[in-house]
């Protein structure tokens, strides 16, 4: 009796560990067909991405050399535009290798102490230099000297406050406003906000638009330049180094605030910071 019943619970534990091994397979099958749909789709949505701006630059060569006596300002209005999209591909073609690798946990991270307000400052440097050629809005920062030292890669945070600030750019008139602040939220974490007067987002909006080629307003978007792909970049970024990123609006036209959470250092880890600089001076 005890044999039998020993090769009755061996039969029920292979049972149970057969049956535990198939829903973990049908699991695994049913990610491994939703990867390969996300997959499909991407390829489908990023072929039209860049056939749009493709087609524009054929077009625009095309005129210009089965034309050869258009009118110079005509000329020049072409080739401004065959060189847009070129660049609007350029970009795009940049940032979806950033979030693959991102996606992919191929970035090598380089986190160290650092100030927000240089960061901050850096990403303001490169709007500007990058938009020489249109009004921008009102930028006001609210990013006080006093806050602690973020734990972050710099140049990573760079890019997201880049983004963020760009994206608000994009999105508010010339004689409207975009403000970045920061403040200290008691949980050893730091809240940047970037909000802006501009066009705003649905509330029913406001989780969708990280997700890659978003496109609530697609003829918009193209006319402002964007890839669809830069705020799914920062949530990739900001995920990695620890913290949370969301967006707040009211509805449209009434403007947006995008806010993200950075961990900051403690007074134990800024001690220890500062006792391995002056070893590695010494």
């Amino acid at each position: 009796k005890i044999d039998l019943v020993e090769a009755i619970a061996t039969q029920l534990g292979i049972t149970l560990i057969q049956a535990e091994t198939y829903v973990h397979l049908e699991e695994l099958n049913q990610q491994l067909e939703a990867l390969d749909r996300t997959r499909s789709n991407l390829i489908a949505i990023t072929g039209h991405e860049l056939r749009t701006p493709l087609s524009t630059i054929q077009v625009c060569l095309e005129s210009l050399s089965q034309e050869p006596d258009m009118p110079a300002e005509l000329r020049q209005v072409m080739l401004e535009t065959a060189l847009a999209d070129a660049d609007r591909m350029r970009n795009l073609v940049q940032d979806f290798l950033t979030l693959s690798h991102l996606e992919s946990g191929t970035v090598e991270w380089n986190v160290e102490y650092l100030p927000l307000l240089e960061c901050v400052d850096l990403a303001l440097s490169s709007i500007r230099a990058h938009n020489l050629q249109r009004d921008l809005p009102n930028i006001t920062t609210e990013v006080s000297t006093e806050l602690p030292l973020v734990l972050a890669d710099g140049e990573w945070l760079v890019e997201v406050l880049s983004k963020l600030l760009d994206n608000a750019c994009k999105f508010t008139q010339s004689e409207g406003t975009v403000m970045i602040g920061a403040t200290s939220n008691g949980n050893n974490m730091l809240e940047v906000t970037v909000s802006d007067t501009g066009r705003g987002i649905e509330p029913k909006r406001l989780e969708a638009v990280f997700d890659r080629f978003y496109q609530e307003e697609g003829a918009l978007r193209r006319s402002v330049g964007g890839t669809g792909l830069g705020l799914a970049i920062c949530r990739q970024i900001i995920t990695r180094l620890g913290g949370k990123i969301w967006a707040e609006s009211a509805g449209k036209n009434r403007g947006s605030q995008f806010h993200f959470t950075i961990p900051i250092a403690s007074n134990s880890e800024k001690n220890q910071e500062g006792k391995s600089n002056k070893k590695r001076g010494s």
